[in-house]
């Protein structure tokens, strides 16, 4: 390996390690793989949150993944492929005296007394929408993801407090093409316990808070979206807004299932 090329692991290697919480993952991981339930359950951190650190740690070699089943462990590399992981391991392997830790360690342990079998492995991914009332922002999703993803997903909506659908969130995906007039609002609780996702994405700050976390997600996203319903102005111009909303949905969708 170049010079150059070591400086740069060692650059993202220590900026992977600049977070607290992230050296708190791998001193937790270091005693066996744990899901996102679990370190949820341990860090009383949003799954979002929780993701995006994981996914640095992944990104940097630090922690590796793997599917069982709905689920995704993340645990130490066996091997690791360069020596910035290596004696970066070795040093975190070392600072394990910290008050914090034990803490932690308590709560690991109630994790995973915890934690449920993983579901069976199904053919398709499933995801879920959320928004507060599953009656706008959710509802453009769960179909602008249907009509964009044709046969890969298998695509839900729920809200916090679900109300009806509006009309003019089924007039403005109507002119988009999609009819929704089959799609009803639905409650969270509905899917919690009984319905396990691979991909769950939150479009409001609300939903985002209060939603409890599903077993077996192996991605939460939260694309915070303004809720159009509230919008006030002339007929005209609440339509402008959920054309807006619609379109900066489509565009996250369509940019997500690229990454895919």
């Amino acid at each position: 390996m170049k010079k150059k090329d070591s400086i740069d692991r060692c650059v993202e290697i220590a900026k992977a390690l600049s977070e607290a919480i992230r050296v708190r993952v791998l001193l937790i991981t270091k005693n066996g793989a744990m899901n996102l339930q679990q370190l949820v359950e341990i860090y009383d951190l949003a799954p979002s949150t929780l993701s995006k650190h994981l996914k640095i740690l992944e990104n940097s070699g630090l922690l590796v993944s793997k599917r069982e089943g709905r689920w995704r462990y993340y645990s130490w590399p066996q091997s690791p492929v360069d020596d910035a992981v290596k004696k970066a391991l070795l040093w975190i392997n070392k600072a394990n005296s910290d008050p914090v830790l034990t803490t932690d360690m308590a709560r690991r342990t109630v994790a995973v007394q915890n934690s449920q079998a993983p579901p069976p492995k199904g053919t398709r991914s499933r995801v879920i929408f959320l928004c507060t009332h599953n009656s706008c922002r959710s509802q453009m999703a769960e179909a602008l993801l249907r009509h964009h993803g044709g046969d890969r997903f298998e695509v839900y909506s729920a809200g916090i407090e679900p109300r009806k659908v509006p009309p003019l969130t089924r007039e403005v995906m109507s002119e988009a093409g999609i009819d929704i007039s089959h799609q009803r609002s639905k409650s969270v609780l509905k899917f919690i316990g009984n319905t396990y996702f691979d991909h769950l994405i939150t479009v409001c700050p609300m939903a985002e808070k209060h939603t409890p976390v599903f077993p077996g997600v192996t991605e939460r996203l939260h694309w915070p979206e303004e809720d159009p319903s509230v919008f006030q102005g002339s007929l005209d111009e609440q339509r402008e807004m959920f054309r807006m909303v619609r379109n900066s949905l489509e565009k996250r969708i369509v940019d997500w299932i690229k990454s895919k």
